[in-house]
């Protein structure tokens, strides 16, 4: 995948190992209940019967906050604990950043001042990975490189980020992990880590570059509010 669309990435295939989320923790679990999924992701058998996800999926999809939006320079608070809320809110992370056809979302992103973020930088978009408490203890090395963000949408600027990082966190089960990352790997942590501290990538840019951006992104919504309202059905007398 191209730096320069990195973080958009292409959308899910039709078939092959591209999955949505079902209501279970795990594979294992949904085995134990008897539930397969098709081969496109589209069909789920229960009880040798089958049904389309769509109908039997609660998915949530968070609002994510766009650029100026205040509160993405909140700072997120540490969590306490990966208990059974925490699970959940990085569940519906991640369905909310396949939906957008993202790879990486901070939970700051959704208004959510927690430090949680969620990752999948992988073609096949079946390589999840989330962090609660990141922190970054080793970096090497700084490359430039195009970076964009949902929270920046439509945008594409160059950024300097390290090439090699090495990132301690608390995985889904609440343990405590490390990982080495380089690449695009590398540059999504660096990018989803500053959103839990109130940083953006377009913070790296000129002040010119960050107005232009600024009022592009506002004039976009008064245009999709002005849709929406000339869309809306009228009330019969």
């Amino acid at each position: 995948m191209a730096l320069a669309d990195w973080y958009t990435a292409d959308p899910p295939p039709k078939t092959g190992t591209y999955r949505p989320f079902l209501p279970f923790a795990n594979a294992l679990r949904a085995a134990k209940e008897g539930i397969k999924l098709s081969s496109g992701g589209t069909l789920a058998t229960i009880c040798s019967r089958k049904h389309e996800i769509a109908l039997i999926t609660s998915m949530t999809k968070l609002v994510i906050l766009e650029y100026p939006d205040p509160r993405l320079r909140n700072k997120a608070r540490p969590v306490a604990k990966v208990d059974a809320a925490a699970r959940q809110l990085m569940d519906d992370m991640l369905e909310t950043m396949y939906a957008s056809k993202g790879i990486g979302l901070a939970a700051i992103q959704v208004n959510v001042p927690q430090r949680i973020i969620v990752l999948d930088v992988s073609e096949s978009r079946d390589q999840p990975l989330v962090f609660a408490n990141p922190e970054i203890v080793k970096s090497v090395g700084l490359v430039p490189g195009e970076e964009g963000c949902l929270s920046v949408p439509g945008f594409y600027e160059k950024v300097k980020r390290a090439e090699h990082v090495v990132v301690r966190a608390l995985g889904r089960d609440g343990k405590p992990f490390e990982m080495a990352a380089d690449g695009l790997l590398a540059v999504c942590v660096q990018h989803e880590i500053d959103h839990l501290d109130g940083k953006l990538f377009v913070d790296y840019l000129s002040e010119l570059k960050r107005q232009l951006i600024r009022r592009r992104l506002e004039k976009d919504r008064k245009v999709r509010a002005e849709t929406r309202v000339n869309r809306a059905p009228v009330s019969a007398i």
